[in-house]
């Protein structure tokens, strides 16, 4: 957990100083094509990071802007996506086919934002989801903390 908590501690001081300060609405990388993105999270034995959001939500971009936005700078930690529940922007999905964003956020049973839930390649839950921002003091640790319990979750290498 130390060393998860640390990672997360890293890539926030190590982002802020390596890139140009953001104003954190710009979304993270979003899902192109859940096949492929599945298929990399087994090849790379990362867990996926999944990233539920609404525009203009304010707690969303605390949350992309002080935690996820820095950790996904880093190659070691999970892959990361951002979806927006209420949009209509399309994807390939796990059967090959359209859907939206609006629809797997459904089909995952989110309804509250922020919502950050990280998955295995089956999108099995690899540690309990995180909906809202809680006490925002503590985000960091709690999101340190699920890390670090899924990444022992997934499969040896």
């Amino acid at each position: 957990m130390l060393a998860a908590l640390a990672a997360v501690a890293a890539a926030g001081a190590a982002g802020a100083a390596a890139q140009a300060p953001s104003s954190g609405h710009e979304p993270l990388t979003r899902i192109e094509d859940l096949r492929a993105l599945v298929g990399q999270v087994r090849r790379e034995q990362r867990p996926l990071l999944l990233f539920f959001t609404v525009p203009g939500c304010p707690f969303c971009l605390e949350v992309r802007r002080s935690h996820l936005g820095p950790l996904g700078r880093e190659n070691r930690g999970p892959l990361i996506r951002e979806v927006e529940i209420s949009s209509e922007r399309t994807f390939i999905g796990l059967d090959g086919r359209k859907t939206t964003e609006h629809d797997f956020a459904s089909s995952q049973n989110v309804r509250m934002v922020p919502h950050v839930v990280l998955v295995d390649a089956e999108l099995r839950p690899l540690a309990e989801p995180m909906v809202g921002i809680g006490v925002a003091d503590f985000y960091g640790a709690y999101l340190a903390r699920a890390i670090d319990a899924a990444m022992h979750r997934l499969p040896s290498r």
